[in-house]
């Protein structure tokens, strides 16, 4: 127990300096959090090792922070986005997953190890995204309100493009009934999320304004909140996705100020930098050679390359400005934990082998670290008046 209360107050300590470095440099804080973590673990200074405790952590600070996110969430704007998030989501996911796929013949014969490292590709992670934006003050832009919804719907596609894999390889002791079950259950979820997020709001509101907040409101909203994310997790589908949705429902209630400022601090002072440093912990150069290395620097091309054309190229169908595109395109990038999952799904299914999950999750970081700086240059003024020069001429 003592063990792990010093490896919380050396995380807490390291990400708050790695934050104020980071922003005095204006770049994004969530940045020095991860660098943080990097520093920490096994990587380079061997202080802190991944386990239980601070996974358990690291769970409940995305599930918090997508929860957050939820609420600060304009409704009404990503309800005009639903169109152009599946669309954007399509595009990232049929991109990587196809030059994924082809380039892992490359280092490997079988198709189905092949085919899942293109699955583990297309995989995306928001919360770097989300933190990252709100600090930008971008969260509620067009751009940051598809990023936000592509990202929901790549995680349903992603999951039943993992589903589909493991079927046709054999890869899982699940019968054609249980499939079939998965499906229902991922219906199940959309649908009632889609009534949850229309008829909800309202009725919620008229309750809440019926007693006053400090009368244990917040500690009911974050109850309702690991309740969603405890669904979604047991119906198939992320955790995270069902934070988020519980999070909007809530956004448009009266007293929604109140219980984003109640978990903020939780979240922000707690959680949050505890889930950005484990990314970082996680890193080891156990098994680390010329061959990894190369897999990892092919994956970390298609992994970034692949979502920015992908998503972008479907951002410019749907008449968005090039800077919008490109904005929308970065924010997919980062890969997070999905990825993580993922592979991790594919290593016990022995589909694929230790040689893949190595490479995804230094990818994983690298993405991680890469999509703040990139999400804060095209986000710029002056980036963007540059992108769209010939449109505005």
């Amino acid at each position: 127990m003592d063990k792990i209360l010093f490896d919380i107050a050396l995380i807490l300590i390291f990400t708050k300096i790695g934050s104020l470095i980071s922003i005095h440099f204006k770049m994004p804080g969530v940045l020095g959090e991860l660098i943080a973590g990097v520093i920490l673990g096994p990587f380079i200074l061997n202080l802190i090792q991944a386990n239980a405790d601070i996974k358990l952590l690291s769970d409940l600070g995305v599930v918090f922070l997508m929860f957050l996110a939820g609420i600060e969430t304009n409704l009404d704007e990503l309800k005009k986005a639903g169109k152009s998030s599946f669309l954007i989501a399509l595009g990232g996911i049929i991109i990587p997953l196809i030059v994924g796929t082809l380039s892992a013949y490359m280092f490997f014969s079988n198709f189905y190890e092949n085919l899942f490292v293109g699955v583990i590709l297309t995989a995306t992670s928001v919360s770097i995204s989300v933190q990252t934006l709100t600090e930008l003050g971008k969260l509620n832009t067009r751009s940051g309100i598809n990023i936000l919804g592509a990202a929901i719907i790549d995680d349903v596609l992603g999951l039943i493009l993992i589903t589909v894999v493991l079927a046709i390889s054999g890869g899982t002791k699940s019968h054609g009934s249980s499939i079939f079950m998965t499906f229902i259950y991922i219906g199940i979820f959309c649908l009632v999320s889609l009534l949850a997020i229309a008829f909800l709001p309202k009725p919620i509101d008229k309750l809440t304004q019926k007693f006053k907040p400090q009368k244990g409101l917040a500690i009911f909203s974050i109850a309702a909140a690991l309740i969603c994310a405890f669904t979604a997790e047991k119906l198939g589908i992320a955790a995270i996705t069902g934070a988020y949705i519980c999070g909007l429902v809530l956004s448009p209630i009266t007293h929604k100020e109140y219980i984003e400022k109640r978990v903020k601090i939780i979240s922000t002072s707690f959680l949050s930098p505890i889930f950005f440093a484990s990314v970082g912990i996680s890193a080891s150069v156990k098994g680390l050679n010329f061959e990894v290395l190369l897999i990892t620097l092919i994956m970390f091309i298609i992994a970034v390359i692949g979502k920015i054309l992908g998503c972008s190229a479907s951002a410019l169908t749907l008449k968005f400005k090039k800077s919008e595109a490109l904005q929308i395109g970065v924010g997919m990038v980062s890969r997070g934990e999905v990825a993580i999952i993922t592979a991790n799904i594919g290593l016990q299914a022995k589909i694929i082998s230790e040689e893949i999950f190595l490479p995804t999750l230094i990818v994983v970081i690298l993405t991680t670290v890469i999509t703040p700086i990139l999400l804060k240059i095209v986000f710029s003024h002056k980036t963007q008046k540059l992108i769209d020069k010939e449109t505005l001429t």
